[in-house]
């Protein structure tokens, strides 16, 4: 399970890291009115809540990691290769964006489906919606808890 989360961490920091050196500060249509680039500068949470935390999100996704990381290693939630993916884009996920809050003072988001008005975002952002689902289906379809351990007590 360790190597399908790092190996997918890796590629998906790569992938956001990527398409942010090579997408962002441009402007352009993907497909018709419906997928565009079009660049913007995000220095809160999802959707531009929480503008200027930019502190409290640093320290909070340090937070996050440092459980991920705990979570993947103590194999207590299991050790399937779907957790494995899903928290290694869930990992992807949220050091892609830390690195932009790190070096850049926020996010840069540059993926928007124009013709309905979603907000603008990167894959990083997407990483981590797409490891939540799965992280949901994880728990109520794939985790079995392991059964607690009944202690006889002796007669006496």
């Amino acid at each position: 399970m360790v190597i399908y989360a790092l190996v997918f961490a890796l590629i998906s920091i790569a992938v956001d890291q990527l398409t942010k050196i090579f997408l962002y500060g441009k402007s352009f249509s993907v497909i018709g009115e419906f997928l565009w680039v079009e660049s913007a500068f995000n220095d809160g949470a999802a959707f531009g809540f929480f503008s200027g935390g930019l502190w409290f999100f640093i320290i909070l996704s340090i937070i996050v990691i440092a459980f991920v990381l705990y979570v993947l290693f103590s194999g207590k939630f299991g050790n399937s290769k779907f957790l494995g993916i899903t928290l290694g884009l869930l990992l992807g996920g949220i050091i892609g964006n830390l690195i932009d809050r790190i070096v850049f003072g926020g996010v840069r988001d540059f993926i928007y489906f124009k013709s309905i008005g979603f907000a603008i975002f990167n894959f990083a952002d997407a990483f981590i919606c797409v490891s939540m689902v799965m992280l949901i289906i994880y728990v109520l379809f794939i985790y079995k808890p392991p059964e607690k351990v009944k202690v006889k007590e002796e007669e006496k």
